[in-house]
């Protein structure tokens, strides 16, 4: 989706100046782009609608503020996306326009900079260029249903012109959707990896493309040595720390064929950068936060767990227990009953007796303590995630 702050972005605009306060502007959709050249009463502005950004000079209107003023009062009327005016007339936006903009949650802006037939056509060229987003992002989709294997490779090729060995995965989520354009923050992402891209002896590809509100980067290397691998990886982590508009996540560098597991990779790492707050997370360096956000994409093992905690909860429920909170402190102390009475003032035979509680819902009985708490370690594997120091859980 393109917005009015993707619009106002373009070189085209040099200053931008929002006319009147107008709340959520920049996150208001633009679907096209009209030219203002006539005034109301030439065609109604019937032409003119809601998601269209409408550029003007107010030329037709120069001498005539009352005409300005209707012209513009009447384009807000009809809930266009933003009204961006030119400053070449001194264009008037009066008192009556500034409240109408407020009212109706309609921005009006002032900019300076290239005339409206070019901001016109770069603004239609970033509309399209989105749609071709839209079209890269079913086909992330589609790499993501496939497992492993040439048709892997096949979809990369297609979707980022990826044909070497080995490919690195780096997903980019903005810091705040209010911080700008989407795209200008693509375009920082490609700034910034473009010494990667001249390495020629190691990279073949370097493709960015936009993923619903992630920016995926995917670059190809022709080479699977280790060393030189690790030598990438430091340098792509290095170079994205210095953005701080992005929370950035990357995947381990992984044979090509597996390139669906790296975009999951990236993609769950990328969050844990944005839970976190800092500014680059490696999927290598999440550790426990890695398994619990590898268990969440496994239906069977959820599945598994949600009957295991469902039984436990159920019976917390119809008794008024415990049995929930005692089996994850359990499984954080590692067994020790006198760690977690300690934890959970309670005495330790009241951890015992809830322990043998669990088994008989499990039906595991016969099990002995240890193995028993080794297969809750698996159920509560999704909450383990913060057990790694520095490192965030979801």
């Amino acid at each position: 989706m393109i917005t009015v702050d993707d619009i106002l972005a373009l070189p085209a605009f040099e200053t931008v100046e929002l006319a009147a306060p107008c709340p959520g502007a920049g996150a208001r959709e633009v679907r096209n782009v009209g030219i203002l050249d006539c005034p109301p009463d030439y065609n109604n502005y019937d032409v003119y609608g809601p998601r269209e950004l409408i550029i003007s000079n107010l030329g037709f209107a120069y001498g005539n503020p009352a005409m300005a003023e209707a012209s513009l009062i009447a384009m807000i009327r009809r809930n266009v996306a933003a009204i961006a005016v030119k400053t070449v007339y001194e264009a008037p936006v009066s008192d009556a326009v500034r409240a109408a903009s407020s009212e109706a949650g309609v921005p009006v802006f002032i900019y300076d900079g290239a005339y409206h037939e070019r901001v016109a056509y770069e603004s239609l060229d970033l509309i399209q260029r989105d749609r071709a987003a839209a079209d890269k992002s079913r086909a992330v989709d589609g790499l993501l249903a496939l497992r492993g294997g040439g048709a892997v490779r096949s979809a990369l090729y297609e979707l980022a012109g990826a044909t070497g060995a080995t490919l690195l995965c780096i997903a980019c989520r903005p810091v705040s959707r209010d911080a700008g354009s989407f795209y200008a923050l693509m375009n920082v992402v490609d700034g910034t990896l473009s010494a990667v891209r001249d390495d020629r002896r190691l990279v073949e590809t370097v493709s960015t493309c936009r993923y619903g509100d992630v920016i995926l980067t995917f670059i190809s290397c022709v080479s699977s040595d280790d060393e030189a691998r690790r030598a990438l990886e430091e340098r792509c982590a290095k170079l994205l720390a210095t953005v701080h508009s992005l929370h950035c996540g990357m995947s381990d560098t992984l044979w090509i064929d597996n390139g669906d597991v790296a975009v999951r990779q990236a993609l769950a790492a990328a969050e844990g950068a944005l839970e976190s707050g800092v500014p680059v997370l490696r999927w290598c360096d999440m550790r426990f936060a890695a398994a619990s956000q590898a268990v969440r994409a496994d239906r069977l093992y959820q599945s598994m767990v949600d009957d295991c905690k469902g039984k436990l909860a159920a019976y917390d429920e119809e008794h008024g227990t415990n049995l929930v909170e005692t089996a994850l402190a359990l499984v954080r102390a590692q067994g020790d009953v006198r760690v977690v009475a300690e934890g959970l003032f309670q005495h330790p035979n009241t951890i015992r007796y809830r322990l043998r509680k669990a088994k008989a819902l499990m039906a595991m009985e016969g099990t002995s303590d240890r193995l028993f708490i080794s297969y809750l370690g698996l159920v509560f594997l999704p909450e383990l995630g913060d057990l790694d120091e520095g490192v965030p859980s979801r």
